[in-house]
């Protein structure tokens, strides 16, 4: 587990505004880079973090050569025929076409000069000794930028509770999804139960004063009334059903408790206690039924959860 320090320390070194702390020759980058990777090889990083403690000080160094002009061999001929068609095609000083706009082979142009900044940068984490990015930038783009922004954003942005929690719900959901695609049920069920979990906990601090003024009046007070962070999962559903955040949903065929449903899908939820499991429900196996009752019951507690919801995160895969 990484230390408060650790990320203080971490953000100290990354930030932007730190323009003492961020590299100002090799000999910088190098010891940055050096640091990144024994902290991850401890383990007080994650992946994530490293991806971006790493990548950050290389792409200053690529930056500057840029700036400065160094991959001109390179670049200058394609900007000649950028600049030449932009020319031919009526643009004027400081006009510019969007991106994938313009005559094809302007497109092209572009794409091509993006292409030798790629080139150039996957070549600078390797100058660096950065081969497992370097392989991952050339070979698996998405996920090497993905990682670079779940690292920023757990250096930058780690104060954003509810957007990482919004966030978090959603990877929830999409494991459970993936293990009931290979069988694993009782895990899949058990994502799905804390992806609920989650969405009760940004129903009530959206609404922190009604919130904790329903927690007190329960028959079972929770021992920190005024920090839904803190409940049980029985009381974010208490709660939710006092305000009215999970009122019954009526359709031609039936009428459905929705808070009866989440203390369903908390007690199947539950079965990822082995205690539990061993006592309530021995020698059973998990199966599809099971998940697809647990399904059914996450829809419809998504549906009704997420009127109205004013949170939202830009998803990151």
């Amino acid at each position: 587990m990484q230390s408060e320090d650790t990320l203080n320390n971490i953000k100290k070194m990354l930030d932007r505004r730190h323009t003492p702390k961020r590299p100002k020759t090799n000999k910088d980058t190098v010891r940055q880079i050096a640091l990144a990777q024994a902290l991850y090889d401890s383990r007080r990083i994650s992946l994530h973090q490293y991806v971006v403690m790493a990548s950050f000080p290389v792409e200053d160094i690529h930056s500057k050569r840029w700036l400065g002009r160094e991959y001109d061999d390179d670049l200058a001929p394609l900007v000649a025929a950028i600049d030449a068609i932009e020319r031919t095609g009526g643009l004027g000083p400081n006009e510019y076409w969007g991106r994938n706009e313009g005559p094809p082979e302007h497109i092209i142009l572009n794409q091509q000069y993006e292409d030798v900044l790629d080139q150039k940068f996957e070549s600078a984490l390797r100058e660096f000794g950065l081969d497992d990015l370097s392989r991952m930038y050339r070979d698996d783009r998405e996920r090497f930028d993905k990682l670079r922004e779940r690292g920023r954003r757990s250096v930058f942005h780690d104060g954003e509770y509810e957007l990482a929690l919004r966030d978090l719900v959603d990877q929830y959901e999409r494991e459970a999804r993936k293990a009931a695609n290979v069988g694993a049920y009782t895990v899949a069920i058990a994502g799905l139960g804390a992806g609920i979990e989650g969405l009760l906990l940004l129903r009530c601090l959206r609404s922190p004063v009604k919130s904790a003024k329903a927690s007190k009046e329960l028959a079972r007070r929770p021992k920190s009334p005024n920090d839904p962070k803190t409940w049980s999962f029985e009381t974010l559903i208490e709660v939710c059903l006092s305000c009215g955040w999970l009122p019954p949903i009526e359709t031609a065929i039936a009428r459905y408790d929705t808070a009866a449903l989440s203390h369903m899908l908390r007690h199947m939820r539950n079965y990822i206690h082995p205690a539990r499991r061993a006592r309530d429900k021995p020698w059973a196996e998990t199966d599809g039924r099971d998940f697809a009752d647990a399904e059914a019951i996450y829809i419809v507690l998504l549906s009704t959860l997420a009127k109205g919801r004013s949170t939202k995160a830009r998803k990151v895969d």
